[in-house]
């Protein structure tokens, strides 16, 4: 069962070193209590601020999280997945700095998994390598996963930069472009799914069933949210 974290009171001030953002900035167990030991990063700078769309992963949304890190999982934290960096943002207004509230870009090599959960969805993440499966093929990182039966179904949420330029004539400026990309594991090989054929092709001797279950179901595969992905994957999983 997992263990809720302490409220902390809002007047407790943790000093974290100034660290450009690059550097590590320490684990700080002299100074946190033990439900706050998972405080292990770099510093967090919002690069982001003047862009239209932000990395974060659906930042307007209210949500709670849970992470399990060193073996051990922690409730009711405010954290964010910045889909460009790749990293966990954890904040909390008692980590001040240079009077100012910091936020830490959590050490992903020590995460094994973290959840975000929204109103009306779980989104439940891991961190994949080679270091950690030698058979995965993907480029290493976090990952959502989606579905866990016969077949596993992964996203990989990203963000791209794209240059903006402004109608003042002023520099231009970066924006994120948000592109989520879709794999499912067959024959022990992730897969992105990227058409309606490829996508029941994938699926050898039940390819015609899957392409009429598609049909009958009107989804197209190449716009597919999760929810229906994960429909007609189980439905495969049913005559399989």
């Amino acid at each position: 069962m997992f263990m809720a974290l302490p409220r902390m009171s809002s007047q407790q001030v943790i000093p974290l070193q100034q660290t450009g953002g690059e550097e590590l900035i320490g684990v700080y167990l002299e100074k946190t209590s033990p439900a706050r030991a998972f405080i292990d990063g770099k510093d967090y700078y919002p690069y982001y601020i003047n862009s239209k769309n932000s990395p974060l992963l659906r930042n307007e949304e209210r949500r709670s999280a849970r992470l399990t890190i060193n073996g051990r999982s922690y409730d009711n934290l405010v954290l964010n997945y910045d889909t460009y960096t790749d990293d966990v943002i954890y904040t909390d207004d008692s980590l001040i700095y240079d009077n100012r509230v910091r936020q830490v870009a959590l050490n992903k090599y020590k995460i094994s998994r973290f959840d975000l959960f929204f109103r009306y969805d779980t989104l439940t993440f891991r961190y994949f390598s080679k270091a950690i499966d030698s058979t995965f093929n993907l480029p290493e990182g976090f990952y959502e996963v989606a579905h866990a039966g016969k077949v596993t179904y992964l996203i990989r949420h990203r963000s791209h930069a794209s240059k903006v330029m402004p109608a003042s004539g002023a520099a231009s400026l970066r924006d994120y472009v948000y592109k989520p990309e879709n794999y499912i594991m067959i024959n022990n090989n992730l897969v992105r799914i990227t058409s309606r054929r490829q996508f029941t092709e994938l699926f050898g001797e039940h390819s015609h069933e899957m392409n009429r279950y598609l049909q009958s179901r009107r989804i197209n595969i190449s716009k597919a949210d999760k929810s229906r992905i994960t429909e007609a994957l189980r439905y495969y999983e049913e005559i399989n």
